[in-house]
């Protein structure tokens, strides 16, 4: 006689977006009788997943109700469920619930300030997003400068160039981004950071072999001056031997003169 497992039931859970760890925390309530839990992600992003949920995370442990998982595209919307296994049966998804994950806000995904053209007492730059937010729209710029600042509307812009009017050159000009469908802005970025100066990949690419041949013919310049001058300090030395008749020559032939003699003798 075998008594029969209860029917699967849908677990509790919760879902969270964790700015410490930027890792999405779910945790679930346990289900009577459950061998493991299965976790559900599904996009609102057709090009991500085509719309459909996915099995992000499954388990064989009855005793495991939590786990962070690394977070996902930012500043897309994702939906999440989670469902019990029971004697070999899955129960029915929890309650989808949905889900906006933030931009990325690290050191690391900082957008940069690009300085475009200075010219009659103005400066023409663009913010770009980091790549690791390309899918963060946005929603408005914040620029300071000298005594000025201004919160400039993207539409309002063309290929994103934003020009301001600087009492000095080397002003220096700071922005942030407010990302839509977000209220926390990125942190400041400045026209005194590291990378000011347009400098394309295209650029570097065009630099690079050109910099590479000069280096190669500034080593062969000096191979070549180096050959002349060993072979100059030669020639003087050998001069100033046969000079002085020390020459392996001039040796050879007073040698002869001297035998000549001894015979003649």
């Amino acid at each position: 006689f075998k008594t029969a497992s209860p029917a699967a039931k849908s677990p509790q859970f919760s879902v969270k977006f964790n700015e410490k760890t930027n890792k999405l925390d779910i945790d679930w309530s346990s289900v009577q009788c459950a061998a493991g839990y299965k976790i559900y992600q599904q996009s609102k992003d057709q090009i991500i997943d085509n719309g459909e949920p996915t099995i992000i995370w499954k388990s064989e442990n009855d005793h495991k109700l939590s786990v962070s998982r690394d977070s996902p595209e930012p500043c897309v919307r994702y939906s999440y469920t989670v469902s019990s296994m029971v004697g070999g049966e899955e129960s029915e998804p929890s309650v989808w619930v949905e889900l906006a994950v933030p931009p990325m806000v690290g050191i690391s995904e900082h957008p940069t300030l690009v300085i475009e053209e200075k010219t009659n007492g103005s400066v023409t730059f663009v913010i770009n997003n980091n790549d690791k937010n390309n899918r963060c729209k946005v929603e408005q710029y914040h620029v300071k400068y000298s005594t000025e600042e201004d919160y400039i509307d993207p539409l309002t812009l063309e290929d994103g160039k934003i020009t301001v009017l600087v009492p000095q050159e080397n002003t220096v000009i700071e922005g942030r981004i407010r990302y839509q469908g977000f209220e926390s802005w990125s942190p400041w970025i400045s026209s005194d950071s590291p990378l000011k100066e347009k400098q394309t990949g295209e650029e570097i690419g065009f630099l690079l072999p050109i910099i590479i041949g000069s280096v190669i013919a500034l080593a062969v310049v000096i191979l070549i001056i180096y050959l002349v001058v060993s072979r100059k300090r030669s020639q003087l030395k050998y001069d100033a031997e046969k000079a002085e008749g020390n020459t392996d020559e001039s040796k050879k032939l007073n040698n002869q003169m001297e035998e000549k003699i001894t015979k003649n003798t």
